[in-house]
């Protein structure tokens, strides 16, 4: 049966001023004259967008159920095609917000196999008015069958009434990403999965539709452009003749104000789905943004695109002799730019080796951008990294953190002009460890270099022995001196440092912060220590050269970021393992 109720509380309700459990007779009671105001300014701004898009608007109150309509979609191609629709009742409130039941029905339905993921936005019309956008389906239900959002909430897009039980899913919030390889789609979706998103591998890039966009037209809602595609295919539910569109009539993701490829779109067909149908289509050129993403739908403008950041990698696979290479554009959004960065790395590199499993890479990365006050920001780093059966998902961790320390930071926002990827891959094992650590004499002066010779094994080969050095402070007043010298990759040190501060009461030195700004943690992250480094500091624990020097923290951070008199010595391979040596110092 259908929800009756009167026209001044629809038009309330329509210009997104009901949005809670609040009544008609609880707002009149209030008689205040400023509301008033607020209410016929939105009754006049409705009337003057529905008369901008020259199409009349069926309200609520006047749907019975056997009303017979119909909807618009494109199934192939670019044209929008017609189906059948009975309308069945309204479900909801003033409270939760209304949705049309609505029955599906006629020769393009039995095509597509009832409602197909992509349909959503597909406008219904009632006796030529617009009623409402596809919505929402039923898993494993009678697909024929679906929820409207009605179109005076899209025309809002501002009130969120409370989600349609749990399952009820969206038809088509999935991503469809294109040029992705088996593996770097699974990757894809494991780095999604946290965000509640899910990534399948139907899409396509290529030729768009050449026409305008209009009510029926298949629209893309897209991250990623380029030679990687990732976004969600739906239908345009609304347009005007300012180039605002609505479409799909349910959240892309819910991200409120958001910052979204606008997308033509081509539709090659539906495959029939024992769960449900969905649409395969290619996402063309980017012809706006989309700048609103809540519960009923998504709208925007064409004309001016989204900010996003450039994205260029290449790679090369040494043993293969061959490389790749891409360029995409990701949306600048604080959390999904970082995810999606990544993926489109790996990918692009499970792509050039064709192949799971270990070896060696040497990555470098360059992130350009400016902070809040237009200060250039630079993070350039260049490390190697070793698996013995998952290189692949080992080589960006240093991107995804300096990546999320830019756009996820605490202090300011930062604006990012493009991220470069040079990553060069081998099947062989490029990694020595530390056998033994000799110091050149067993006394040395403050101010001078003592020599350390460290001998390396390398993985199925013979030992070496190279000379690194390290500078005594000038002002260490005398006495031991405790040094450790350690492979960059090496995790050990810390390990049994952390269990010796458990199991045997070790205390930890205590070090204030020092990070305090945004240009703090990107020094941090340009100078962090490289897996094919020597490193030479003075042994976690070990009493400092003065007392204007304090010790390193003995906590995992102070462990990584060592001592003032940290020094550092460049190899061609990974350098895993640690020793330790012990010198008198003799004051200046």
């Amino acid at each position: 049966m259908l929800t009756q109720y009167n026209e001044a509380t629809e038009n309330l309700y329509l210009c997104g001023i009901i949005t809670g459990g609040s009544s008609l007779a609880g707002f009149q009671v209030l008689g205040d004259i400023m509301r008033i105001l607020i209410i016929a300014l939105c009754l006049c701004l409705q009337l003057a967008v529905a008369t901008a898009a020259n199409v009349s608007l069926m309200p609520i109150r006047d749907l019975r159920p056997g009303m017979q309509g119909i909807g618009k979609t494109v199934i192939q191609g670019d044209t929008i095609e017609e189906f059948n629709v009975e309308i069945l009742g309204v479900q909801g409130s003033e409270a939760t917000g209304y949705s049309v039941f609505v029955r599906l029905y006629g020769d393009l339905i039995e095509k597509t196999g009832g409602v197909a993921q992509g349909m959503s936005g597909s406008p219904v019309y009632v006796d030529g008015r617009l009623v409402g956008a596809v919505a929402f389906g039923k898993v494993f239900n009678d697909p024929h069958y679906c929820f409207l959002t009605p179109i005076g909430r899209m025309l809002s897009l501002l009130d969120e009434p409370q989600a349609l039980p749990n399952d009820w899913l969206p038809k088509g919030t999935a991503l469809q990403a294109a040029g992705f390889t088996e593996y770097g789609l699974q990757y894809l979706q494991e780095k999604l999965q946290p965000l509640g998103l899910e990534a399948i591998g139907n899409g396509g890039a290529g030729q768009g539709s050449n026409k305008a966009l209009e009510p029926g037209s298949a629209v893309g809602a897209s991250i990623m452009q380029g030679d990687l595609t990732l976004g969600a295919l739906g239908t345009v539910t609304w347009t005007d003749d300012k180039g605002h569109v609505l479409a799909f009539g349910h959240p892309f993701m819910q991200r409120g104000s958001s910052n979204f490829f606008m997308t033509k779109a081509w539709v090659l067909g539906v495959v029939p789905n024992m769960q449900s149908s969905y649409k395969v289509g290619n996402m063309g050129e980017a012809i706006g943004r989309f700048t609103q993403d809540r519960s009923s739908g998504i709208g925007g403008s064409e004309g001016a695109l989204p900010k996003s950041i450039p994205v260029f990698v290449t790679t090369n696979d040494i043993g293969r002799g061959r490389g790749d290479s891409i360029r995409v554009q990701v949306v600048e959004d604080e959390r999904l730019a970082p995810v999606i960065i990544d993926a489109a790395v790996l990918n692009t590199l499970s792509k050039t080796v064709d192949r799971n499993g270990g070896g060696t890479a040497r990555v470098r990365f360059t992130i350009t951008g400016v902070d809040s006050k237009k200060n250039p920001l630079l993070i350039d780093r260049e490390n190697m990294f070793y698996s013995s059966d998952a290189l692949l998902k080992n080589v960006n961790a240093e991107l995804n953190e300096a990546m999320t320390i830019l756009m996820q930071n605490k202090f300011e926002a930062v604006q990012l002009y493009g991220v470069q990827v040079e990553a060069q891959v081998s099947d062989q094992v490029q990694v020595a460890e530390i056998q033994r650590v000799k110091a050149g004499a067993a006394k040395v002066k403050a101010g001078e270099k003592l020599a350390l010779e460290v001998t390396m094994k390398p993985y199925r080969g013979e030992e070496f022995t190279r000379t690194v050095y390290f500078k005594v402070p000038k002002d260490h007043p005398g006495g031991q001196l405790a040094l450790q010298v350690r492979g960059g990759s090496s995790m050990a040190w810390v390990l049994e440092l952390l269990r010796k501060q458990q199991q045997e009461g070790v205390p930890a030195a205590k070090k204030q912060e020092q990070r305090h700004t945004l240009a703090d943690y990107v020094q941090a992250a340009n100078n962090a220590d490289k897996n094919n480094e020597i490193i030479v500091d003075i042994a976690t624990g070990a009493q400092p050269p003065n007392a204007e020097n304090p010790a390193p923290d003995a906590g995992l951070a102070g462990m990584l970021a060592g001592s003032p008199f940290k020094q550092k010595y460049p190899f061609d391979f990974i350098i895993d393992g640690e020793g330790q040596v012990s010198v008198e110092v003799i004051a200046r």
